[in-house]
């Protein structure tokens, strides 16, 4: 979807929030919002900074935000990350970085390409295994290791709880729900064809956003948006026609995910991001996960899946340390992510994001051959056409922000 990723939708990975990072959090003094316009609507703020064309996070004003507290004030990205002050540390998992910019910026952008590289590698890897066919225990080891990595993070941070329990009981069933469809998904379709897949969130986020908030999109993003569409069609096509374990259920669980990554994101926003306390990634990922497993859990063992599972595992025993490998990356990746969008933007980040997924699905071809088709070929270029065409409609959007800010100056 994450994540974008916000939330937290950054990454191509299995959990739809661990891949998007956090959005801007936009709040004014309530008295003064009251004195010049009417309340804004639940919807209209949810969808405000939504992500657009292909994950691309849409340009939000950087203004100064108040705290719960009232008492400090922070400057947001468009992606909702803090930005670092003038002169701050620059950190990773609590560890200082070098004070070297470049050599900083090739340790986060190599950090976030390695891990998610070595994400796609381990898991496509685990379904290689002969016989494997349990991805309902994959889900459950892959939140139960999220849970550890977030725990471990908030405790290098000093990081605390901030959001409700209620709030993360619901948020879990909506990211459990959505990594158990992507995972099971796996058992129909190649992996490459499932990273295509999920480069596909921003349709339902469009729709959402048409449907709901009435936003319009130019034709432009309507046709990046085409061609996307296209490509994936054309590579799912490629996908029938050189896999004999394809069967169309497996589109259906894919865009089942897709779409409850997207009401995920938006439950996200406004009860975690958008609030007056609002939480950290780590947080958010830590809690959901612990919940997440429990709930995993329970029909796991209901339903007699757990025996076969462990004795399968303790007969092939790469199965737990690959599965806790991928899932170890995959918060690694997003971590990464965030960093870069704190420290040098989300622009940059956004292009190591794009470059990830392209190279995860080199990696699948290389490293797992499928038998290539033209279908293959000219979807994959279309997925690629589409995001170039939304980094130049980025860029000409910025452009006229700042034309349009420069004129208001002189004035």
């Amino acid at each position: 979807r994450i994540p974008h990723p916000q939330t937290m939708a950054a990454i191509t990975i299995s959990a739809p929030f661990v891949a998007r990072a956090p959005v801007a959090i936009r709040r004014t003094r309530v008295a003064a919002r009251a004195a010049v316009a009417p309340a804004v609507s639940t919807s209209q703020v949810t969808f405000g900074a939504r992500k657009m064309m292909s994950g691309v996070s849409v340009q939000a004003a950087r203004k100064p935000l108040q705290t719960a507290a009232g008492r400090k004030s922070v400057v947001t990205s468009a992606s909702g990350v803090t930005k670092a002050a003038p002169g701050e540390d620059k950190m990773v998992f609590g560890l200082k970085l070098p004070d070297n910019e470049s050599l900083t910026f090739l340790i986060l952008a190599g950090g976030s390409l390695g891990s998610a590289l070595g994400f796609a590698a381990l898991q496509e890897g685990v379904f290689r295994i002969p016989g494997f066919k349990f991805s309902a225990w994959m889900t459950v080891l892959t939140t139960f290791t999220y849970f550890l990595c977030g725990a471990l993070e908030m405790k290098l941070t000093n990081d605390t709880r901030k959001a409700s329990w209620k709030n993360y009981g619901i948020l879990s069933v909506y990211t459990y729900g959505g990594m158990a469809m992507t995972n099971y998904a796996l058992s129909y379709l190649n992996y490459a064809t499932r990273i295509v897949f999920k480069s596909a969130k921003i349709v339902p986020v469009m729709a959402f956003s048409v449907l709901i908030v009435g936003k319009k999109y130019s034709w432009k993003e309507w046709l990046s948006a085409a061609i996307l569409v296209a490509g994936i069609v054309l590579f799912t096509l490629g996908d029938v026609a050189s896999s004999p374990a394809f069967q169309p259920i497996g589109v259906a669980l894919i865009g089942g995910a897709l779409c409850v990554d997207a009401i995920c994101a938006n439950f996200e926003e406004k009860n975690f991001f958008r609030c007056e306390n609002p939480s950290t990634t780590q947080e958010v990922l830590c809690f959901a996960s612990l919940i997440g497993t429990f709930y995993g859990l329970i029909p796991f063992i209901a339903s007699g899946g757990a025996g076969p599972a462990i004795a399968f595992s303790m007969a092939n025993t790469q199965v737990v340390p690959m599965i806790m490998g991928f899932s170890v990356m995959g918060y690694s990746s997003v971590s990464f992510i965030l960093s870069l969008i704190k420290y040098y933007g989300a622009t940059e980040a956004e292009i190591i994001k794009s470059l990830r997924k392209v190279l995860s699905i080199v990696i699948s071809f290389v490293l797992f051959p499928k038998a290539l088709n033209w279908k293959y070929i000219v979807g994959f270029l279309a997925v690629l056409v589409s995001t170039a065409y939304t980094f130049y409609l980025k860029g000409e959007k910025n452009k006229a922000k700042a034309a349009a800010k420069a004129v208001t100056g002189e004035k």
